[in-house]
């Protein structure tokens, strides 16, 4: 529905400024865009009344617009200009028409191309608490309907590094309530295959996630859920603390649980404390002395739109944008790495990356010099 309304709109949007002359003087253009604007407003008005249009419905009206609906109104002004022959096309046509082909082009790789361009992060970081190097992978908001190739190739990409634990810091499937019987199963045999092969796998719950269904794929699989709670692993004969933080709809995403933050308080800088959490916001609230010697995050997708120069347009965090972004930091003195996940927003949002390609990371934790 949203495509075929912005391709209404580009069209009528076309049609009205070469309802008169051939389009591209500056009045024409205007009356164009006047008459495309006019019925987008409308049909966004419509949609959110008849069809539940929400914020991310919005965006993705807008994103056709740009990369589809102009394309068509330019193709429709300027092109009859190009093949005649006796009529020179002027400086305008030309400039809407790279305007009306850059858009197409940002349109197909931010839809086809970016989404599936899956990045390998790798990062080294010294702790205190540690006694020898061991390996953290992470896989962050899968955030999908079905288990595909992509999904295998980001669980291929971090089996390939021979990680000691791997973390995913929620957001494992965005489902449909009609879809949970026939598509869980998937997710099943993803986790099993990732269990079967890494010794420790820790998974908190996501904002997308359904935390009871989360639970039992990890009580099924062998993974370790954890919610506001502590769990300490053997990992090459030292002990790691892995502190998981829940998504509770009630509280903001920056609190961290009362008891988990008394818990972690009894711990020293000779521990090696890990923390993972859905939002990366909760590190704004650790005190400047906390015991946590990585904090690891998803949530933000890295923006999932990233502009040169600007960096990402939102990410629904609080936390700095170059943070959000993606990547390792030190964020008031707690190291905080925040993956930009493998999958997209779905529902009514646009299914695209630009400038913020999908990623895992395979993180190293070594003894601090």
């Amino acid at each position: 529905m949203l495509l075929l309304c912005s391709i209404v709109a580009g069209l009528s949007g076309g049609v009205a400024a070469r309802f008169r002359r051939w389009g591209t003087a500056p009045s024409d253009i205007l009356i164009g865009l006047l008459v495309a604007g006019l019925f987008s407003v409308v049909s966004i008005v419509v949609l959110i009344l008849a069809a539940g249009l929400d914020f991310f419905g919005i965006i993705h009206y807008i994103y056709l617009l740009l990369v589809v609906g102009f394309p068509l109104a330019v193709a429709w002004i300027v092109v009859p200009q190009i093949l005649d022959v006796e009529r020179r096309t002027p400086i305008l046509g030309w400039l809407l028409a790279i305007a009306a082909v850059c858009a197409g082009l940002i349109g197909g790789w931010a839809t086809h191309v970016e989404p599936f361009r899956l990045q390998v992060e790798s990062e080294a970081l010294g702790a205190t608490g540690a006694r020898q190097p061991f390996v953290v992978g992470v896989i962050a908001d899968l955030q999908t309907r079905s288990i595909g190739s992509h999904e295998d190739a980001a669980l291929d990409a971090v089996l390939a590094g021979e990680p000691d634990l791997v973390v995913i810091p929620g957001d494992l499937f965005q489902l449909e309530l009609d879809e949970f019987d026939t598509q869980i199963p998937q997710f099943l045999g993803w986790l099993r295959r990732l269990t079967d092969a890494v010794d420790h796998v820790v998974i908190v719950n996501g904002n997308v996630d359904v935390a009871e269904v989360v639970e039992e794929l990890a009580d099924e699989t062998g993974a370790v859920y954890l919610e506001d709670q502590l769990s300490t692993l053997d990992i090459g004969g030292q002990p790691v603390v892995i502190a998981g933080m829940a998504v509770i709809p009630e509280r903001s995403p920056r609190a961290v649980a009362p008891l988990l933050a008394e818990e972690l308080a009894a711990f020293g800088e000779d521990d090696l404390v890990l923390a993972v959490s859905h939002y990366p916001d909760p590190v704004l609230d650790l005190p400047f002395d906390s015991p946590i010697d990585l904090l690891i995050a998803g949530h933000t997708h890295g923006g999932q739109v990233s502009i040169p120069g600007a960096g990402p347009l939102i990410t629904f965090s609080d936390v700095p944008k170059t943070v959000a972004a993606g990547g390792l930091h030190v964020v008031n003195g707690t190291p905080t790495y925040v993956s930009s996940g493998v999958g997209l927003e779905r529902g009514q949002a646009p299914q695209l990356r630009f400038g913020a390609p999908p990623s895992v990371a395979l993180l190293t934790v070594v003894p601090a010099s």
